[in-house]
C-alpha cells in the first residue's frame, strides 16, 4: 500500500479519498494503521512523521497512513472517529491535549481497535500503549551540566511550558531534583511561563533585560524554543551570548544549530527516531497477539558542543537541515 501523507479534515474531498485502507492483503498478513500527527508544521511532529516514513520499510506487514490533524483538536478527535468508520486495524496518535483526546481514544478502543499514544502520556486511556519520555530524566540532563557550568551565586530566569502541561512539570522537577536543591546559592530572578512559544520567550526576556540588565546569568528553559528566544532577546538589546548561559530541552534542528554556534550552551534530545521505532515496534507487537498495554519511554541524551556535529548530521538526513 503506497503510503499517505494527507491533512485529513483539513481538505475534505481528499481525506474522504484518501483515508480509507486499500490493503489487497489478507488481515493475517497486512495491518492497516493510522498515524495521526498532532501538527506537522512544529518542527518536532514533522521529525517524528518522517521517522514513521523513514521506518515503514521495516514493518512490510503494516500499511501506514500518515495523517496531518493541524494542531486542531476537533480535528483530531474527527479523524479517531473516522478510523473506526474506516475499518483500520491500529491506531497511533500524537495528542494535541492529552485530556481531550482521552474519550477519543477510548471509543477507538470500545470500538476493537487497539491505540498507541506517540509523544504524550496515555493518561485517561488505560487500554492505550504509550511511547513518550520521561521527562523528569530529560530535565536532569542539562541541570546536569549546569551543576558545574553556573557559576556561584548566579542568578538565573526560568521559563515553563504551558501550565499543567505534563513534560513541563516533570522537566521542572528534573531540574529541581538536579540542580536547584544543590544550589541554594542560586536566585531565581523570576520564573514564568512560556508556552513553548519562542515569540512569548523573547517577550519575557526583554522585560527582565529592562529590570535586570546583564545581572542575568543563566538561562533556564523547559524547551529549546523559549531558550533561544530569550538568547534572540539577549542579542539584540547588545550582549553577548558569551556572557550568558541557557539550557534547553527538545534537542531540535535549531537548537543544535545555535549550540554549533556558540549560542545555547546544551539541551536534551526527545528522539522522535526512537519514539515512532517503539510505537511501529508495540503496533506489530500488538497486531501479532504479542504485547498488550506497553508503556515505553524514550531516554534523553545530552547535546552539546561535544557531539553536536553528529547530531547535526541526523538533522541533515532526515530532512529538518536543509
Amino acid at each position: 500500500m503506497k503510503k499517505k501523507m494527507i491533512g485529513f479534515a483539513m481538505a475534505a474531498t481528499m481525506a474522504t479519498m484518501a483515508f480509507a485502507p486499500t490493503s489487497m492483503a489478507s488481515a493475517e498478513e497486512s495491518y492497516d494503521v493510522a498515524v495521526l500527527i498532532g501538527d506537522m508544521t512544529a518542527t518536532y511532529a514533522s521529525w517524528l512523521a518522517y521517522s514513521f516514513e523513514q521506518l515503514e520499510d521495516e514493518y512490510p506487514q503494516l500499511n501506514l497512513s500518515i495523517i496531518d490533524c493541524g494542531n486542531d483538536q476537533a480535528t483530531q478527535i474527527s479523524n479517531l472517529e473516522n478510523c473506526v468508520s474506516k475499518g483500520y486495524d491500529y491506531v497511533i496518535v500524537q495528542p494535541i491535549d492529552v485530556t481531550a483526546t482521552a474519550d477519543a481514544v477510548n471509543s477507538v478502543i470500545a470500538a476493537g481497535i487497539p491505540c498507541c499514544t506517540v509523544n504524550g502520556s496515555n493518561d485517561g486511556m488505560e487500554e492505550a500503549s504509550s511511547v513518550d519520555c520521561d521527562p523528569v530524566q530529560q530535565g536532569a540532563v542539562p541541570a546536569e551540566q549546569a551543576l558545574e557550568q553556573i557559576p556561584e551565586n548566579a542568578n538565573v530566569v526560568v521559563l515553563l511550558g504551558p501550565s499543567g502541561n505534563f513534560h513541563s512539570n516533570g522537566r521542572r522537577e528534573g531540574w529541581e531534583e538536579t540542580f536547584f536543591s544543590q544550589r541554594e546559592d542560586v536566585t531565581i530572578l523570576d520564573e514564568q511561563i512560556a508556552n513553548w512559544s519562542k515569540e512569548e520567550a523573547m517577550t519575557l526576556m526583554e522585560d527582565w533585560i529592562t529590570k535586570y540588565g546583564d545581572d542575568i546569568d543563566a538561562i533556564v528553559s523547559m524547551n529549546d524554543a523559549q531558550a533561544l528566544g530569550c538568547l534572540e532577546a539577549w542579542k539584540a538589546a547588545g550582549y553577548s551570548c558569551d556572557d550568558i548561559l541557557a539550557y534547553g530541552v527538545d534537542g531540535l534542528a535549531d537548537a543544535c544549530l545555535s549550540i554549533k554556534d556558540g549560542e545555547l550552551t546544551c539541551t536534551s534530545v526527545q528522539n522522535a527516531y526512537d519514539q515512532a521505532s517503539n510505537a511501529l515496534r508495540i503496533a506489530a507487537g500488538t497486531l501479532a497477539g504479542e504485547i498488550e498495554n506497553e508503556v515505553y519511554q524514550s531516554p534523553g541524551e545530552l547535546i552539546d558542543s561535544s557531539n553536536v556535529d553528529e547530531w547535526i548530521q541526523i538533522h541533515t538526513d532526515n530532512g529538518q537541515i536543509q
